[in-house]
C-alpha cells in the first residue's frame, strides 16, 4: 500500500534518487519498479551490527530527504546518523529523531491514503491511489511452467487464499472447502489454493474437506511468480491479507472477506472488479481479542454467499 506514494514521488520529482529501506521478506514487491532507483533491505531491526551497516550505506548515498511511514525510534536515529537533513514523519508520543512532524490524518484513514498524506501536507501532488506490482513479460509468460496445462487452459481459474497473518482475520477452513467444491461443480472452475510453506497444513485440510480436487500451489512460488499467477487468473478469494493487494495491484478480479478489520481502513483498491463482503455488527473494530472464542465476524459469511459473488462476477467478465 506504500507503492503509490513512490509514484507520486517520482512524479513530482522526476530526477530525485529514490532508495527504500524495508524489510527483506517483501523486497520482490519493488523489485522492477520505475519509480524506484534502489533496494535496501534489512532482516531484523533489532540486529545492531546489520542497522549500523546499513546506516554507512545511506550515509554514503549522501541522501537529503526521508519519509517515515511509522514512527520508529531505530529508523529515524539512523536517517539522523546518517545525516539526512529533513526527517519527515507524523507526530507521536514515541521518541524518535523526526524533524519534519506532519500532523496525524483523521482517525480511520485508509492505510494508503495515511502514507499519501505525509507528502501530500507538504505540497506535493497524487495522481493514483491505487497499489503497483510490476511484472516483466516474461515473468508472466512463466507461469506455463508453474501452472499445468490443465489449469492453465481451463475456461474458468479460481484462486482460494485461506491464510491471513492472524486467526481472527481467517475465513473457517469448511466454508473454503464448501466454497471450492461448488466453484467445481456447478462453474467447473479450476480452484488453486495458493500460500506459503507454513500453509501446507491448513491447504491439505482444506483439501481433505473437499468432495473435488483442488490444486496445491503452496509454497511453491515466490512473491513475484505468484503475482504472475494471479494475473493469469479470473477471480482472487481470500480474507484481509497481502496477497490480497498483490491481486489488486495486477488487476485481478477479487471477493475480500473482512470481519475483525474494516475495509475502510485496509480494504483493496485496484483496476479489477472488487467486491467486499463484511457483516460484522457485533465487535469493535479493529478487534485483537486474540482468545475470541466464536470468530462470528467471519463466521457470519456463509460459503453460499461468496459463491453467488462469484459467479455474479465471473458473469460480468463474460460480459
Amino acid at each position: 500500500m506504500a507503492t503509490p506514494l513512490l509514484r507520486s514521488l517520482k512524479e513530482n520529482k522526476p530526477h530525485c534518487w529514490i532508495g527504500i529501506l524495508i524489510h527483506k521478506r517483501v523486497e520482490q514487491i519493488f523489485i522492477h519498479s520505475p519509480f524506484v532507483d534502489e533496494i535496501i533491505t534489512f532482516s531484523s531491526h533489532r540486529d545492531l551490527l546489520s542497522n549500523l551497516k546499513i546506516t554507512k550505506r545511506i550515509s554514503k548515498k549522501e541522501f537529503d530527504t526521508a519519509f517515515l511511514l511509522k514512527p520508529s525510534f531505530t529508523k529515524s536515529l539512523m536517517c539522523k546518523l546518517a545525516h539526512i537533513k529533513d526527517i519527515y514523519g507524523y507526530e507521536s508520543k514515541k521518541i524518535t529523531f523526526i524533524n519534519r512532524k506532519i500532523s496525524l490524518p483523521p482517525k480511520g484513514t485508509h492505510k494508503m491514503d495515511y502514507y499519501l498524506n505525509l507528502i501530500e501536507s507538504i505540497g506535493l501532488k497524487v495522481s493514483k491511489k491505487e497499489p503497483e506490482f510490476f511484472l516483466l513479460p516474461q515473468e508472466i509468460e512463466q507461469v506455463g511452467s508453474i501452472l499445468p496445462s490443465s489449469i492453465l487452459n481451463s475456461r474458468l481459474k479460481v484462486v482460494l487464499h485461506p491464510k491471513a497473518n492472524w486467526a481472527l482475520k481467517m475465513w473457517p477452513k469448511e466454508y473454503f472447502a464448501q466454497l471450492g467444491d461448488k466453484l467445481i461443480e456447478e462453474l467447473d472452475a479450476s480452484v488453486i489454493i495458493t500460500g506459503t510453506r507454513d500453509d501446507l497444513d491448513l491447504a491439505f485440510q482444506i483439501k481433505k474437506l473437499m468432495k473435488n480436487k483442488p490444486y496445491l500451489l503452496v509454497g511453491r512460488t515466490s512473491l513475484r511468480e505468484l503475482g504472475a499467477v494471479l494475473k493469469r487468473v479470473n477471480l482472487f478469494i481470500s480474507a484481509d491479507t497481502g496477497i490480497m493487494h498483490l491481486a489488486a495491484s495486477v488487476g485481478t478480479p477479487l471477493i475480500a472477506i473482512f470481519g475483525p478489520t474494516h475495509p475502510s481502513i485496509s480494504g483493496p483498491r485496484g483496476k479489477g472488479l472488487i467486491r467486499l463482503i463484511y457483516k460484522n455488527k457485533e465487535c469493535k473494530v479493529p478487534c485483537f481479542k486474540l482468545n475470541c472464542r466464536n470468530n462470528i465476524c467471519m463466521k457470519n459469511v456463509s460459503a453460499e454467499e461468496v459463491f453467488r459473488e462469484a459467479k455474479e462476477i465471473l458473469q460480468c467478465l463474460k460480459e
